[in-house]
């Protein structure tokens, strides 16, 4: 009975479509053949395409996945790139930069007393910008005493500076360029160069009356904010400034806003 079964086993399988070992084994340089059914090799041969396509998936997902990486990392450098070329973007709101000195202009408009105002220069930021604007509040010969804020936009600036003509001076015959537009417009206070059609600065600047001026970023050069000192006007200046009357159409007060006096800041008035 047992030697019946085994010989009957191989046609079973046959019959099943499963793989069947012939009890005859040809034995060639010791490698056993084994007869496989046609339905077993044409399944193997499916899975061998379908191990195929996901080996291909794999590889490619693969492949873009090292290219979406090389990009991230490229694009990555080149922002750090060009952040070392255009610096780094402060924004005064939060952290403000370092004051490295003081000047005040005094001011005298209207039936007002004359006020003191405080301005801190960053210096460490703007070296060229703020050693021009010190220039100008310390120099006897020319200097910001005797000049006006000759133009008030309420709600958003007033502007001053004007050395010798509408067109400002700067301290030195020499093109003065900004040196860099990195401090953003987000506070109060804020003052920054006006600029020439040529992009160059010289002695005129405006004071920005609101937080959001943002319209000023990357086109205007902050390099200064006006001061709380004790005893002296700050913020109060420049607000009752921005509300004096004014005539159109270039918004220049009716009455004169004067800057009678100017200087380094050593303490309080």
């Amino acid at each position: 009975m047992r030697s019946s079964l085994l010989l009957l086993f191989p046609v079973v399988l046959r019959i099943t479509g499963v793989a069947a070992f012939s009890p005859l084994k040809q034995r060639n340089n010791n490698i056993i053949r084994h007869n496989v059914s046609p339905s077993t090799k044409l399944f193997a041969s499916e899975n061998n395409i379908q191990l195929d396509r996901r080996s291909f998936a794999a590889k490619s997902i693969a492949s873009i996945s090292t290219v979406a990486s090389a990009s991230a990392a490229l694009l990555s450098n080149s922002q750090s790139a060009l952040a070392d070329d255009e610096g780094t973007i402060i924004d005064p709101s939060v952290d403000p930069p370092k004051i490295t000195n003081k000047v005040y202009l005094d001011i005298k408009f209207g039936n007002y007393k004359t006020k003191r105002m405080v301005i801190g220069l960053f210096g460490d930021v703007m070296p060229k910008t703020t050693e021009n604007f010190l220039s100008l509040c310390s120099n006897g010969d020319v200097s910001y005493a005797g000049t006006t804020f000759y133009r008030v936009i309420s709600d958003m600036t007033i502007q001053g500076g004007a050395i010798g003509s509408s067109s400002g001076k700067s301290s030195s015959s020499a093109v003065l360029q900004p040196d860099n537009f990195n401090i953003k417009h987000t506070k109060a206070g804020l003052v920054s160069a006006v600029r020439n059609k040529d992009g160059s600065i010289d002695s005129r600047f405006f004071i920005q009356t609101k937080d959001d001026a943002g319209w000023a970023d990357e086109r205007y050069a902050a390099f200064g904010i006006v001061l709380e000192e004790e005893g002296t006007g700050g913020m109060d200046v420049v607000k009752k400034i921005s509300k004096v009357d004014v005539k159109a159409p270039q918004n220049n007060p009716k009455d004169p806003v004067m800057i009678v006096g100017c200087g380094v800041f050593e303490g309080h008035k």
